[in-house]
């Protein structure tokens, strides 16, 4: 009798194909993937709104029956925006919740501490949300990235500069955070300075976390730029207008698209009048995805204010969808991989359209806006057209 049951059970095997959950996080019906954002710590309101934003379209798609007939689980783990918090939040969700992938992970510092062990297991980080160069260049087999990165932002705001100035020669100060994200903006700073002969007159820079401004904002008064940059979270460029605006310092202040929310306006008061920041999604737009947008936001959290980093949540889920959906009902970790390559200028999220293909994981789109804080109406309004940049020949690849 046991020889027979054994029998039967081989048999069994043999009949039917591997179950769902063969592939860690998912089975017949139910895909589980995690996002890593900071809930706590220096940032809280940016990965509050990220997730947020991210469960809102996977709201509608399960609602909608999922994807393939399975629906979307996702699982937020709280890194305080602290790496080291970052890869214990990744072990979690990957040994003990077994996710399939990982969308939306929030920030440039954080995101780059788990590339070794994406490799290593080989598990997709799909649009974290950090547009550093770092995420693409050099590509990495299981980051895709989101577009436009923040070396490009910087050619972007030093092109407007020129555009917008009568003066000659615009003397340029950065204020940048003191990791990947910061450095990358300053090198892409130096480099447009260069290219295009402009003197930066201050590089001053902080700690993540930093609640203190007054010798950054002291330092770069005593340079007498006409023009400081920010490539710095939205809370520290908030706290160093402020210092600027209680002594009665007023150059041209302008930041990256990590400062472009409604949210700097409310820190910083009376201090934000003329900032202006780059943007790349138009959250007032008029286009089917953008009124899908709103529509569903109206439908499940009516009465709640659009903001930039809930939008890019919710873009962040848009893609994984998208690349689901093109991965097939027999999923796979490297099948993913493959349809996410098949991305082609997608511009079907309100996100920034996404190529990739073997080897390329983001960096060719390059197209904002500007905005400019009213401070009357507490918010960002735009200030600009869409404008584009090509890097040019004689420093691409730099």
């Amino acid at each position: 009798m046991r020889h027979l049951l054994t029998l039967i059970l081989l048999l069994a095997a043999t009949w039917y194909p591997a179950a769902a959950e063969d592939v860690a996080g998912v089975s017949d019906d139910q895909i589980r993937v995690g996002m890593i954002v900071g809930l706590t710590g220096p940032i809280p309101f940016a990965g509050q709104e990220a997730s947020a934003g991210a469960r809102l379209y996977l709201q509608h798609i399960n609602a909608q029956g999922g994807v393939h007939g399975r629906t979307i689980d996702l699982r937020v783990e709280d890194d305080g925006y602290s790496p080291p918090r970052t890869v214990a939040a990744f072990r979690k969700l990957v040994d003990r919740d077994r996710i399939f992938c990982f969308v939306g992970n929030l920030g440039t510092p954080t995101t780059t501490a788990l590339f070794p062990f994406a490799e290593r297991e080989r598990i997709p980080i799909v649009l974290p949300l950090s547009p550093g160069s770092i995420m693409h260049t050099p590509a990495k087999r299981y980051v895709f990235a989101l577009d436009p990165s923040y070396d490009i932002q910087a050619w972007l705001i030093v092109q407007q500069i020129l555009k917008s100035e009568e003066q000659a020669a615009p003397r340029l100060a950065i204020l940048y955070q003191d990791d990947d994200f910061g450095h990358d903006g300053l090198k892409g700073l130096r480099q447009a300075a260069t290219h295009y002969s402009l003197d930066i007159v201050a590089e001053e820079s902080y700690k993540r976390g930093a609640i203190d401004f007054s010798a950054q904002t002291l330092n770069m008064r005593r340079a007498e730029p006409t023009h400081v940059v920010f490539f710095a979270a939205y809370r520290e460029t908030a706290a160093l207008l402020r210092e600027a605006h209680t002594a009665d310092w007023r150059p041209r202040f302008i930041g990256c698209t990590s400062t472009a929310d409604n949210k700097l306006v409310e820190l910083a008061g009376a201090a934000a009048a003329g900032y202006e920041t780059l943007q790349s999604i138009d959250l007032q737009g008029t286009d089917p995805q953008m009124q899908q947008y709103r529509a569903l936001l109206q439908k499940y959290n009516p009465g709640k204010r659009i903001n930039l980093y809930h939008a890019y949540g919710f873009s962040t889920a848009q893609g994984l969808v998208e690349g689901l959906q093109r991965a097939g009902r027999d999923l796979s970790r490297e099948k993913l991989v493959a349809a996410l390559e098949t991305f082609d200028r997608w511009d079907q999220s309100i996100g920034p359209p996404l190529t990739y293909g073997p080897g390329l994981r983001g960096g060719l789109n390059a197209s904002a806006f500007m905005m400019r804080a009213d401070v009357e109406q507490k918010k960002l309004v735009r200030a600009s057209d869409w404008f584009h940049f090509e890097r040019p020949a004689e420093i691409a690849g730099k």
